[in-house]
């Protein structure tokens, strides 16, 4: 049982992917809007078979971690601020305080690194990270708010942004940051699945949490692999475009996905949405060499 436990797959996929869809399934049923808390189960379980649940000491894996379990919540409740002032431009500020909270975050996370380095060369290597995980979780939230014909562009940006990050990280010598990413998108994959076996009829998105679940693991651990691993900053950049192309199937000019089978919406929608994904892997390819999977 132990062997099995151990396998890559198991902790990476399987697991999360069972763990992820019967919470989904409960979910549904008796908290349509808490689904992201499956994503989190499934993450929970990854990090549970393959790094364990120690916290001490403190390296930058387990600040992901933490930061993964735990952001999440706190930039839903930062979703209810902006509602409260009446002036636009107050609303329009404190629409970034989840970028700013991330950005927070992925510094937090490559600080030991950072604070080895002097002068521009802080900025250098800190800025990209801090820009990468700040415009993912703005574009992630600005996508999460839409709701019209949603399910398709969120899921498809969700699962993508995981499995592209999982490749990449994986390619850029980092089997764990690939594990946990890959177990992000198993957690969405089961999302999805539990979505589509819904009502036609429904059109809303996974929800939120769902979207900050699974795009602040991925977007921390993406982040930091461009300083603990051979990741590119150029790769972000790539990735970064995941929600905008999300965010194009759904703006009413466009339409560029516009299916009665959701689940042929679905493939068609996270076929557009790789794109970006697809210079992301090809980046981290050359920068890293031949890599022996």
């Amino acid at each position: 049982m132990q062997e099995l436990l151990d396998n890559p797959a198991i902790q990476a996929a399987a697991a999360p992917f069972v763990v992820a869809l019967v919470l989904a399934l409960v979910l549904r049923r008796f908290l349509p809007g808490g689904t992201g808390l499956a994503i989190i189960g499934g993450f929970f379980v990854a990090v549970w078979l393959t790094t364990g649940l120690t916290l001490q000491p403190l390296t930058s894996t387990r600040k992901i971690i933490i930061c993964s379990l735990t952001l999440p919540f706190v930039v839903l409740l930062l979703e209810f601020i902006p509602a409260m002032p009446r002036s636009i431009w107050l609303k329009r500020m404190f629409r970034l305080l989840p970028a700013l909270l991330l950005a927070a975050a992925a510094l937090w996370i490559i600080w030991p690194v950072v604070r080895r380095q002097e002068g521009m060369a802080i900025w250098v290597m800190a800025s990209p990270v801090m820009l990468y995980a700040a415009v993912i979780i703005f574009g992630t939230g600005a996508l999460g708010r839409m709701q019209e014909r949603a399910f398709s562009a969120q899921a498809a940006n969700a699962l993508v942004l995981a499995m592209g990050t999982g490749v990449t990280t994986l390619i850029a010598a980092s089997a764990l940051y690939g594990q946990l990413a890959f177990a992000v998108s198993a957690a969405t994959g089961a999302v999805i699945v539990a979505g589509l076996l819904g009502s036609a009829e429904k059109s809303a998105g996974p929800g939120l949490l769902a979207m900050y679940a699974a795009a602040v693991p991925v977007a921390l651990l993406a982040a930091a692999a461009t300083v603990y691993a051979q990741l590119p900053v150029l790769v972000l950049l790539c990735l970064a475009l995941v929600p905008l192309f999300a965010w194009l199937l759904l703006i009413k000019p466009v339409r560029l996905i516009k299916l009665r089978q959701r689940w042929l919406e679905m493939i068609a929608a996270s076929l557009w949405v790789s794109i970006p994904v697809l210079p992301a892997i090809w980046l981290a390819w050359r920068a890293a060499g031949p890599v022996s999977f």
